[in-house]
């Protein structure tokens, strides 16, 4: 009896703290339910497509920078690869991690220092053979054995081999450490909104070479591509296709499956990318067909024609198994190590507002600083298995799945596990990865357009909270993006003018200083915390998530943040009650 009645005041506290917030709607399934497996299914699905768009697009820059040919098999195991890690990331973030019904997938922060890399001339595709091994010392002169020559195969390998190396240690000393130790959990509440702001928008804005770069090998199909996504996200988002769902019916307390055929399913708004992908890719395929496009390599708008990558699918094998150290031994390069160092901290930004998204459109209590620093710390740990498995990027949370739970009204965390499950079988098959890397230049020009629009948006969004109207704030937002601004363009211009003597300190301090969103970054954290302005001007009057015991008051033996089994081993051995990033110990 005494249980029930518990049951029953944690039930009507939980639900008073959602009605808090009127975007949260009422759940068919909160965090800890299991929906039938059907419905699970489904939902687990249109999670994964979301993550398709980035992890072709990061996967293809990669390959790209590290200068592989077009029909290079690397290209299909980096994208095999890419998602293997996201899905892999998503199990044990949502199990284990922050234990929330988020979604994992790859971070556009580590896109930033690469692009960095390729305009400060650090990276170059064009080199000749003399070039191409003075290279190889200059940017690793640890690694350096001898002064053979190399093939321009065995550079691209050489390359991602660094990523890998950089990757996973700047993982170690930023999101392991900070995470680990507990620091995060305190250094976050030097983060604000303008902060946010100025790091995802820089993100964004930096990105822009990415989309010139594919828009210019033909521009007819970039233009429409980039058409396609906006009527898709503007003008169609109202449509709604009805759809039949299958659910259990709670009110009855039976597990019978029910079909519902009023759920009706606005499919432009949730899947833009993957419609306009399938439709332009179509229309390269006509004009392929037709001799529109022309048969000339040399040709820019040859990479628009549909059957550039043919080989690749065919040498692609039919299943491939992502495994550390496939593309050879990690090495370690100083200035991807520092351009890295950069976009975790980013990442971490990013993912820290992720998680009080997510916690409000799921009706939960926003996250603790245990449970914050266990998200990170996840973050990190896995950035590191990304690194040895040759990802060559890191992964951070996606806000994208906030859609899906206020349409469907599930919030369940199996559901996410059951996503991320998904994603490693994809990863898993390597015709696959073959098939999307394949996707013409153009209709990834197009897409792009709009998706780092989008981000430069989000970044932009979160200056919802903060008073515009105060000149401390907006001089703070203006100079701290226009101080990133300039000095990557500078840098751009004037990279000859870094000249310290010692080529690596060189190349180190042309990538902190090309990169925006580093620079803007710090600027902005840096004026924000010393120019003297309120919390409630600044937008950070609500802190109460990260005290030590917030977001596990509620109920003190179901938690949607502790770890299971952790209560019961921390009665028995107590240097568990003080891990930074376990919930704390409550004596029953």
């Amino acid at each position: 009896m005494e249980k029930d009645v518990f049951t029953k005041d944690v039930d009507e506290e939980t639900h008073i703290e959602a009605t808090k917030h009127p975007d949260v709607p009422p759940l068919r399934y909160n965090v800890g339910e299991h929906p039938p497996f059907l419905l699970s299914l489904i939902l687990a699905l249109q999670n994964v497509m979301l993550s398709f768009g980035m992890n072709l697009l990061v996967s293809v820059t990669i390959a790209d920078l590290a200068c592989a040919e077009r029909n290079d098999p690397i290209r299909a195991k980096l994208f095999c690869t890419s998602v293997f890690v996201v899905g892999l990331t998503t199990v044990v973030q949502s199990a284990l991690g922050i234990r929330l019904p988020i979604l994992q997938g790859v971070s556009g922060a580590f896109m930033a220092p690469l692009l960095s890399m390729k305009t400060a001339g650090i990276w170059d595709c064009d080199v000749t053979d003399k070039e191409l091994s003075e290279d190889i010392f200059v940017t690793n002169q640890t690694m350096f054995q001898n002064g053979s020559m190399m093939t321009r195969q065995e550079m691209v390998y050489f390359r991602v081999t660094q990523l890998q190396g950089s990757l996973m240690v700047s993982g170690i000393l930023t999101e392991v450490f900070l995470g680990g130790t507990g620091l995060l959990g305190y250094l976050v509440s030097l983060v604000g909104p303008i902060t946010v702001c100025v790091t995802i928008t820089a993100i964004g804005l930096s990105m822009y070479p990415i989309p010139v770069y594919f828009c210019s090998t033909y521009l007819p199909v970039a233009i429409c591509g980039a058409l396609t996504m906006m009527i898709c996200i503007m003008y169609l988002s109202h449509i709604s296709i009805a759809i039949h769902t299958m659910h259990c019916d709670r009110k009855k307390n039976t597990d019978i499956l029910k079909s519902n055929t009023q759920a009706k399913l606005p499919f432009f708004e949730i899947f833009p990318i993957f419609i306009t992908v399938v439709v332009m890719w179509a229309v390269c395929g006509i004009l392929t067909l037709t001799g529109v496009l022309p048969d000339d390599p040399s040709e820019p708008a040859y990479r628009a024609r549909t059957d550039t990558r043919g080989d690749l699918i065919t040498l692609s094998p039919w299943f491939f198994f992502p495994y550390p150290g496939q593309f050879g031994q990690p090495r370690f390069n100083t200035a991807v190590f520092v351009g890295f160092i950069s976009s975790y901290f980013a990442s971490n930004i990013e993912s820290i507002g992720d998680y009080m998204i997510i916690s409000r459109a799921t009706g939960t209590y926003p996250p603790p600083r245990h449970a914050i620093n266990r998200g990170i710390l996840t973050e990190g740990i896995m950035g590191v298995v990304a690194g040895a498995l040759g990802a060559g990027h890191a992964t951070t949370s996606y806000t994208d799945n906030v859609v899906i739970i206020k349409l469907t009204q599930v919030a369940s965390r199996s559901v996410m596990v059951l996503a991320g499950i998904i994603c490693m079988l994809f990863g898993v098959v390597g015709k696959f990865g073959a098939v999307m890397a394949s996707l013409p230049d153009p209709v990834i020009g197009g897409v792009t357009v709009i998706t780092f629009g989008l981000l430069v948006a989000i970044g932009l969004s979160s200056l919802q909270r903060i008073n515009l109207s105060s000149t401390r704030n907006l001089a703070v937002l203006g100079s701290s993006l226009y101080i990133g601004l300039i000095t990557c363009e500078w840098v751009k211009i004037n990279a000859d003018a870094i000249d310290t003597g010692y080529p690596a300190l060189d190349q180190v301090i042309r990538l902190i200083l090309g990169t925006q969103m580093f620079v803007a970054g710090l600027t902005s954290i840096v004026l924000d915390n010393t120019v003297k302005g309120s919390l409630k001007d600044r937008g950070m009057d609500d802190m109460g998530s990260f005290k030590p015991g917030s977001g596990s008051d509620v109920d003190h033996y179901k938690s949607v943040y502790d770890v299971p089994i952790i209560s019961k081993l921390q009665r028995n051995i107590r240097i568990l009650r003080h891990v930074p990033f376990l919930q704390p110990y409550r004596p029953s």
